[in-house]
């Protein structure tokens, strides 16, 4: 016999061949016997057991708690700013004692500043230089101030 007509013979929805056969092997195999006093214990045990009922509110506990984690946490990154300040000022460094090795004489220890200041001098370098701290100024108005006013703007 299998379990699922033991099952049925103990809620008390087997059939009447069902019930005719389980009389008739409960009287002839003792294995059989056995299994089925296991099956009728355990059965009555969960009888036993009342349902349990949920809290009060627990659903909307539930939904409540369930709306919150479902909200968009924002993770602010940390800015790159200073690893690349320094990253630039060391390059800028390097570039420096490179340009004024040559004109330390190697006999005295003088410092010929002259070539280094007429670089500065160059327009052209003045030029470049004035552009790319205005694009770097305009890329950092951009990213604090226009970007987080014009997405409370939008809602976003």
């Amino acid at each position: 016999m299998k379990d699922e007509d033991i099952f049925d013979i103990l809620d008390g929805i087997a059939s009447e061949e069902t019930m005719r056969q389980h009389h008739k092997m409960l009287v002839e195999n003792a294995e059989y016997q056995a299994i089925f006093n296991e099956y009728a214990q355990t059965h009555a045990l969960l009888m036993d057991v009342s349902i349990e009922k949920t809290a009060v509110d627990f659903t909307d506990k539930l939904i409540d708690r369930w709306e919150v984690s479902q909200e968009v946490v924002n993770v602010r990154k940390t800015s790159k700013l200073p690893f690349y300040f320094l990253i630039l000022m060391t390059i800028s460094l390097v570039c420096l004692f490179i340009a004024a090795l040559p004109m330390l004489n190697s006999q005295a220890v003088q410092v010929d500043l002259s070539k280094p200041l007429r670089i500065l001098q160059d327009k052209d370098f003045t030029r470049l230089f004035l552009i790319i701290n205005a694009l770097v100024v305009l890329f950092f108005i951009d990213k604090r101030v226009l970007k987080p006013y014009f997405q409370r703007k939008m809602g976003v």
